[in-house]
């Protein structure tokens, strides 16, 4: 009978109700939920948007290309899921890369991890509001800092500009603009 007590006492733990505050569907507590104005911030991107992607080479010469992008709340709320689609390579845009983001609430700021499989790259950047949009900035693996800039919000469409610094932000490169449009059936 004794080795049962400690699964006992580890499925009460995990049962809601167990701790006070939020809880995810399986009963264990979402602490890192962000509410309020925090979550205002991404709440205005929930959903799916169209977007015409302009990528520069190093040359400044554009690259065009259509796909989407969908915003979902995760994890109870705890995180922000995007997928995005491109028709890079085909005629149909297919999914190629996807981002979660989290409030750190200790730092008081976003996360973002974005990750792209088929080219073996993620990268980390970190912000909050600025000017009524949103900055992420972060270090890529060649040491470059790379910064995304959501603006120009409008009840329908958004702009996000992301861009590269090889010298600490003293000067940035634009590596691409996408123009979002909200998706309607």
């Amino acid at each position: 009978m004794r080795p049962q007590i400690p699964f006992l006492i580890a499925s009460l733990l995990c049962s809601p109700g167990a701790f006070p505050g939020e809880h995810d569907g399986v009963g264990f507590p979402v602490s890192g939920a962000p509410i309020g104005q925090e979550r205002a911030l991404f709440d205005r991107l929930i959903g799916t948007w169209d977007v015409s992607y302009e990528i520069y080479d190093k040359d400044g010469h554009v690259r065009l290309y259509r796909g989407g992008v969908t915003y979902a709340w995760i994890l109870d709320g705890g995180a922000l899921q995007e997928i995005w689609t491109s028709d890079a390579h085909d005629k149909e845009p297919q999914p190629y890369g996807t981002t979660i983001s989290f409030y750190d609430g200790k730092r008081q700021r976003w996360t973002a991890i974005w990750i792209y499989p088929a080219q073996a790259m993620s990268l980390i950047v970190s912000g909050n509001a600025v000017d009524g949009g949103i900055e992420l900035t972060g270090h890529d693996g060649a040491g470059a800092i790379q910064r995304w800039l959501l603006n120009d919000f409008q009840a329908e469409s958004f702009t996000g500009r992301f861009d590269t610094s090889n010298d600490e932000g003293k000067t940035w490169r634009l590596l691409g603009v996408n123009h979002m449009r909200r998706h309607r059936d």
